[in-house]
């Protein structure tokens, strides 16, 4: 077991100091930050933990980061020191304090004191103390001139056993420039991985550099036999065709390929392929076959299948394709000027300078005896390195379906997709995708992260998508989205069912309401019609009533005022008398005749006052004199 002594941060000044000097290719880098997921930028220790993940401590932030190569969780980190976390292959963690040990259980830090440790820091020492845990429960603690080893199985009774003395040994480190586009302020811890990775937790982020899929070849020329296509080219060409190179396959037949076609020589026939309007194949200048006896062909700007009859373009596009080579395993591979590409698993894969090329173009492909790919470039020759990334991308799709989707008939159906590689060796924009809707057929790998659908059927559907690497890894769990193509509205049975029931319910309580409105206003009228017909009998009562009083009270006063006739009919009586007896007295007869009238005229008003009291006038009520109204009634009485 290697542990790093007090060398360290002198070595990492050196790792850092290095950049300047170094011409190394900046993809064996990656970087991770808060863009991608992490807590905080500042990362003050890296471990590796038993699992595979990285456990990340941080400057500030108080938890612990905890990245698979995908995302990023967070576990509570202990409050009593930034040091390293160590994982258990249980995935038990565990660090270390100044007074011993902390045990991560349940959720909680369970401290377990060592008297060791309390010791090395009381002593002022600056050593960084080692631990390593074996099983779950148990640990080994590296001091300088000592290896303690911590039973925590049970954690009532935790016992320390001291085992054989070991010396402190250094670490070896190689000198790895750090990238002048990783503007790193401060290098904090380093990790090395049992492959060569190595982990920089830095004061910018998380820093990770590991070999890529193609690096340069220093294995010495003559350890591998190197075989390549086998292709032979002609000198003796005639016109038309022009034939520039010959093919034997596995089978036997011949094929040559000229400037304006192919021809298929098999023992017993011969066949000619010409180039009609640039439909076939025309300058072909290399052909290779497939273990599964495919055979393809090689022109400037294509490459074509044949399918045992005609020949169908596979592919074009390229810039200038230099070489074309089949390998055993069946992956077709294409050396263009505008970078490497590979045919498999239906799907074509481009390599450049993001994947360790150097250069985009690409001048030849072998095939070692092993199996060993190389290709020839400007700046050497490079060798594929398939095992520096085995780990398939993980897909989503976005945004993240919660429940059952639905859309209505006729609606275009649009899906985005995204997907993250591990470590990002491939970085999200260069991954390929692959979809399938119902169980269908998968598509062809391409970079687009969105597909739309219309006039879908109506009912369930599935969805599933898949991401592809640059190294040819497949997720093996494809996302997965399932929704539901629905009828409009109006076209619902069940809805309409429903809204027609409660819209005939609505018209039926509307009915009932307007009959009862209807019925209420003409019981309004009714009582409105009987109250004015009642108000009318009131009135012509009252004036009965009004009326049969007066005539009450004039019979009441005809007594009284019968009386005073009387007495004007006496003062008329005895008047004319006295006028017989006097008629030759003119002066008593002028008395008697004026005190006559005065007598009559009276009689004349009180009968005028009788009959304006017993009947109506019709005349409407108009202000009058009240003091002559009384003057007049007092004579009256």
């Amino acid at each position: 077991m290697k542990l790093q002594g007090p060398f360290f941060f002198l070595v990492l000044a050196l790792v850092t100091l290095a950049q300047s000097i170094s011409a190394q290719p900046t993809n064996h880098w990656r970087s991770f930050k808060k863009s991608d997921g992490l807590v905080e930028n500042a990362c003050v220790s890296a471990t590796l933990g038993a699992s595979g993940n990285v456990l990340i401590r941080h400057a500030k932030a108080a938890v612990i980061s905890e990245f698979d190569g995908y995302e990023f969780m967070t576990l509570p980190a202990p409050e009593t020191n930034r040091g390293r976390i160590y994982e258990s292959p249980g995935g038990q963690l565990w660090t270390v304090t100044p007074e011993g040990l902390l045990e991560f259980r349940d959720g909680e830090w369970t401290p377990h004191p060592v008297p060791q440790i309390a010791a090395h820091f009381r002593a002022g020492r600056t050593n960084e103390v080692r631990l390593q845990p074996i099983r779950q429960g148990r640990v080994l603690i590296s001091l300088p001139g000592e290896l303690l080893q911590l039973d925590a199985a049970d954690p009532e009774r935790p016992q320390i056993e001291s085992l054989t003395p070991t010396n402190q040994i250094a670490p070896s480190f190689e000198t790895i420039p750090l990238p002048d586009e990783f503007a790193v302020r401060r290098v904090f811890d380093t990790q090395i991985e049992p492959n060569g990775i190595v982990w920089f937790a830095t004061a910018d982020g998380l820093y990770r550099h590991a070999p890529e899929l193609w690096e340069l070849d220093t294995k010495p020329p003559g350890n591998d036999t190197l075989l390549s296509n086998e292709n032979k080219f002609t000198t003796n060409s005639t016109p038309p065709f022009d034939w520039k190179v010959t093919f034997t396959s596995k089978k036997g037949d011949e094929w040559i390929g000229g400037l304006h076609g192919v021809a298929w020589r098999r023992p017993d026939s011969t066949r000619m392929f010409s180039s009609t309007n640039q439909l076939g194949p025309e300058e072909v200048f290399a052909f290779t076959e497939a273990p599964d006896g495919r055979i393809w062909c090689g022109t400037p700007h294509k490459v074509w299948e044949f399918d045992g009859k005609n020949w169908l373009t596979l592919r074009g596009g390229f810039a200038r394709i230099n070489a074309l080579h089949c390998a055993r395993d069946g992956t077709l591979w294409v050396a263009a000027s505008d970078g490497l590409y590979r045919f498999t698993q239906g799907a074509w894969i481009a390599n450049g300078p993001e994947d360790g090329l150097p250069v985009a173009n690409v001048r030849e492909i072998r095939e070692g005896a092993s199996g060993r790919i190389t290709v020839e470039t400007p700046l050497g020759v490079y060798a594929f390195h398939p095992e520096a990334d085995t780990s398939p991308p993980r897909t989503a799709i976005v945004p993240k379906p919660t429940g059952e989707v639905h859309f209505r008939e006729g609606a275009v159906v649009t899906i985005v997709f995204a997907g993250r590689d591990k470590w990002k060796l491939t970085s999200s924009p260069r991954l390929l995708f692959s979809y399938r809707l119902d169980e269908r057929e998968w598509s062809p790998f391409q970079e687009a992260r969105e597909i739309s659908f219309s006039d879908l059927p109506l009912g369930k559907h599935y969805f599933q998508v898949r991401a592809l690497d640059r190294n040819g890894n497949v997720d093996p769990k494809p996302a997965r989205l399932e929704f539901t193509v629905v009828v409009p509205w109006y076209r619902e049975t069940r809805l309409v069912l429903i809204l027609s029931v409660a819209l005939g319910t609505a018209v039926f309580f509307a009915g009932l309401a307007i009959n009862r409105h209807r019925k209420l206003r003409l019981s309004y009228a009714e009582v409105e019609r009987k109250i004015a017909e009642r108000t009318r009998e009131l009135e012509i009562a009252n004036y009965e009533l009004l009326h049969s009083q007066k005539m009450n009270a004039l019979g009441t006063l005809s007594a009284g005022i019968a009386h005073d006739f009387n007495n004007i009919l006496s003062i008329i009586k005895g008047s004319v008398q006295i006028i017989e007896d006097n008629t030759g007295n003119p002066d008593k007869i002028r008395i008697r005749v004026d005190r006559i009238k005065t007598v009559v005229q009276q009689g004349a008003e009180v009968v005028e006052a009788m009959l304006g009291f017993s009947r109506s006038t019709g005349q409407p009520p108009a202000p009058c004199d009240l003091n002559a109204v009384v003057d007049e009634t007092r004579k009256l009485l």
